[in-house]
């Protein structure tokens, strides 16, 4: 295990220090935390479970603990496409992807919207299979990708090694940082947090402000409720709330309130419009009537730098902010 994610790990229940031992974390007040083919599972069992990877994730890893077979993946082969990606990537990149399920080419690893990095360790929450994380260590970061999912973060090590990208991963949950206070000096989460309840975003943020150092920068992906095409579909759910997994949809007023109560100094970005998730650099990929999404999105992004107000009617938008708050 990576030396400086040892020594910032700490129990994501009381914050206390943990000793390595016998492939388990241990803290003071006896919580144990296994750790999986070098990745510690630093998950609470007995909270809410907000996605169904928790369950899967401490189902395995009980597994594992009883000496049942496993079916470990090999590493892939420099010009293979990991299977995991293949099935995943429809629900980490969004609903024009499912026309390359199981067919990509390559690895859609996105444009990181960070300035370039010299070194800084990023947080990287809900990283799934690494992109994020790839994209950030790509940029001069060192980055740290959490995630509840097991075959996920194991899927992003693959991935990150086939590449050559230097990442570390975590099995944890955006609202129990398992890390010590002032560990990151930037922390960076894409299409997550738009799928939890408003209540555990502010918790979550909560956790952000612990971990990040004063006056590190955060960068979110968040939805916008007044977007062209959210509020068609948050229309078509009857303008409920969501729950489980749906997205749950913020005005531009609540998104600023609530960042610049956790944070301080925030600006908000345009990231795309006509859906979520929609990366320019994935053009490519994907079919021509797709292609035409994705270029009259970046047309109109690249206008919203200009024309401000442009970015209160795009789909999903970026919260950056100076942790400022922190005493």
């Amino acid at each position: 295990m990576n030396e400086w994610l040892l020594s910032r790990l700490v129990c994501p229940r009381d914050k206390q220090v943990l000793e390595f031992s016998e492939n388990k974390l241990i803290c003071s007040e006896k919580h144990i935390y296994p750790v999986f083919e070098d990745i510690p599972i630093m998950l609470v069992e007995e909270v809410e479970v907000t996605h169904d990877y928790i369950r899967q994730t401490l189902e395995k890893v009980s597994q594992s603990q009883q000496n049942e077979p496993e079916n470990r993946v090999s590493p892939n082969k420099p010009d293979e496409i990991d299977t995991f990606v293949q099935g995943e990537i429809p629900y980490t990149s969004g609903n024009l992807y499912f026309s390359v399920q199981n067919k990509l080419t390559r690895y859609p690893i996105p444009e990181c919207r960070l300035p370039q990095g010299n070194g800084e360790r990023l947080l990287d929450i809900g990283c799934n299979w690494g992109r994020w994380s790839i994209a950030a260590a790509r940029k001069g970061y060192q980055p740290i990708g959490i995630d509840p999912s097991l075959e996920a973060v194991l899927a992003a090590r693959r991935v990150s090694r086939q590449i050559g990208a230097e990442t570390n991963f975590v099995v944890g949950d955006a609202r129990f940082l398992p890390f010590a206070e002032d560990s990151f000096e930037t922390v960076f989460s894409y299409g997550v947090f738009q799928h939890l309840s408003k209540e555990n975003v502010r918790v979550s943020l909560d956790e952000v402000v612990r971990v990040l150092k004063k006056n590190g920068k955060t960068l979110f992906q968040m939805p916008n409720k007044y977007g062209i095409r959210q509020y068609q579909q948050h229309r078509r759910r009857g303008f409920t709330e969501g729950e489980g997994f749906e997205v749950r949809y913020w005005t531009p007023k609540e998104l600023m309130e609530t960042f610049e109560k956790k944070f301080g100094k925030t600006e908000m970005t345009t990231d795309c419009y006509f859906g979520l998730g929609i990366q320019g650099s994935d053009a490519d990929l994907l079919p021509f009537h797709y292609k035409m999404v994705v270029h009259s999105s970046e047309i109109l992004r690249k206008i919203s730098r200009v024309i401000k107000p442009l970015t209160k009617i795009a789909d999903s938008v970026y919260l950056e902010s100076v942790n400022q708050n922190k005493s």
